[in-house]
């Protein structure tokens, strides 16, 4: 392994893709979100407006019909795919329509997890038929760690797993702290973060050490912020990158939104309190964030 390196403004700042003045939504990155249930709307909603916020062109969303209200009101930029789902859960039902819809519209990027409850079933068959490089967050974790992170080898992704998560992806490998996601990451092949103090992002025997971000953090939803803040700035570094570059890429997204993602709760917290920080609370302050970041 590599001496492992810090994430800090200098960093951000020299990798981060900034917009042409004759860009348009497109050339901005396009993020396809299948995220949501009848319980949980709101992850589909931090992710998509985290997304925006993290400087995406073009965003959808593809989440059970009973998320489609919360959408509606939440994200007003997003298209919506909302799709029939009885049970309140996306279900084999979901995947042709969104198979169909990524054929018709290519995506940049997938991210897949948040708040899908028994939705994330559909997982492995999506990102498999659709070879589309892939946020994978949450939901769609656990639901890898049933099946084998070795499926995923021939698709180009980032695993975005806290503690508990990544033990349950790793099964029978004892936990190491240190080593876990080096080990996840050498499997696939992609990129996998450990979320935490000091968030590790390992990708080819590489480990980049995060130095943003506070306790506040440790809340529902923020998880989903992150995820959306990542899945937009890969996106838009893939939009003039070689196919080969998907991975190299994603690595560099990877450690600028955990970066991102850290500072604007640093920043948010300068007028609350790390107790009171919500997911939406680090979403509104993601502008002055980037504006910081640069200049």
């Amino acid at each position: 392994m590599q001496k492992a390196e810090r994430t800090d403004n200098n960093f951000f700042k020299n990798n981060y893709p900034r917009r042409s003045r004759n860009s348009y939504k497109n050339l901005n990155g396009k993020v396809f979100i299948v995220a949501g249930s009848k319980d949980m709307p709101g992850a589909a909603v931090l992710a998509a407006r985290a997304a925006y916020r993290a400087g995406a062109g073009f965003v959808t969303v593809a989440s059970a019909q009973q998320c489609r209200g919360a959408l509606i009101k939440a994200v007003p930029e997003a298209l919506i795919l909302d799709i029939q789902s009885p049970k309140g859960y996306l279900g084999e039902s979901a995947l042709k329509k969104i198979q169909s819809y990524i054929k018709q519209n290519k995506q940049d990027i997938i991210l897949i997890g948040c708040g899908l409850g028994k939705g994330a079933d559909i997982t492995f068959k999506l990102l498999r038929s659709v070879k589309t490089p892939a946020v994978i967050d949450a939901d769609s974790l656990n639901f890898i760690a049933k099946r084998g992170i070795n499926l995923l080898t021939d698709i180009p992704s980032i695993l975005t797993p806290h503690e508990g998560e990544i033990k349950r992806l790793l099964g029978d490998i004892s936990f190491n702290k240190d080593t876990a996601a080096l080990t996840i990451s050498d499997i696939t092949g992609g990129v996998c973060l450990l979320k935490g103090p000091n968030t590790q992002i390992c990708f080819k025997g590489r480990k980049q050490i995060n130095t943003s971000g506070n306790e506040g953090l440790a809340k529902a939803g923020s998880g989903d912020v992150l995820a959306g803040i990542i899945a937009a700035i890969w996106a838009k570094l893939l939009k003039n990158a070689a196919e080969a570059d998907a991975r190299e890429k994603g690595f560099l997204a990877a450690c600028m939104g955990v970066y991102l993602h850290g500072f604007a709760a640093d920043l948010a917290v300068k007028g609350i309190s790390k107790e009171s920080l919500t997911a939406s609370d680090v979403i509104a302050a993601l502008p002055v964030a980037l504006k910081k970041l640069l200049g």
